[in-house]
């Protein structure tokens, strides 16, 4: 593995990141947007500068095949998330802003929760830190790497840009009868008769 690949595959990066820059500011206006995508406008940054640090240093002082293939793995595995980005956008960048929220829920519907753009981001920032902290390339100073962990600490905090929504018991009744649905974990009693109904966990009856 060759110092000229990994920069190729950097360089390819930072392009893919460019757009992902540019196609934020399209939709950076629509309606309710979730605050993950600010907080991943933020992060951008950090992980083009990583980056480039890295991609500078191996340029000057032409890092051996042992290093450029230990790193490989992290920077294809940033490329990856970087282009799943750029893809979620895109679907999202097309028409209205009042509609742009809705076309990127139903993206995530369709791709999974590993798409949200907030798991993006940290994914690329969690690769961004792996480099930094990679002696063969110096990808960073200690206070950037501080600033790596920092930041992906705080888009762990932030709210999900699409909420894990549970799932609600759904109930069909084609007949006649009475149907009487429990969806708690309580006791329920029904009475459907004239007579009186007594609940309790102890019932003593007798005469006074």
């Amino acid at each position: 593995m060759s110092g000229f690949e990994i920069i190729g595959l950097i360089s390819g990066i930072l392009t893919i990141l460019d757009t992902v820059s540019k196609l934020y500011s399209v939709v950076e206006n629509a309606e309710s947007l979730p605050l993950a995508f600010r907080e991943i406008a933020r992060r951008l940054p950090l992980v083009q500068d990583t980056l480039r640090s890295a991609e500078g240093y191996i340029k000057q002082n032409d890092a051996d095949g042992m290093a450029c293939a230990a790193i490989k793995p992290i920077v294809e595995s940033c490329k990856g998330k970087a282009e799943r980005l750029r893809d979620v956008l895109q679907e999202m960048a097309p028409g209205a802003n009042d509609s742009r929220l809705q076309r990127y829920r139903l993206a995530i519907r369709t791709l999974g929760k590993s798409h949200r753009v907030e798991e993006l981001m940290k994914g690329m920032l969690e690769d961004a830190h792996l480099l930094a902290g990679n002696r063969a390339v110096k990808a960073a100073t200690e206070a950037q790497v501080g600033e790596l962990l920092r930041a992906m600490r705080e888009l762990s905090e932030a709210p999900p840009s699409v909420p894990d929504a549970g799932r609600s018991p759904t109930f069909a009744h084609y007949g006649t009868g009475h149907q009487f649905n429990n969806a708690g974990s309580g006791t329920q009693s029904i009475n459907t008769s004239d007579g009186k109904q007594f609940v309790a966990c102890t019932m003593t009856f007798g005469q006074s």
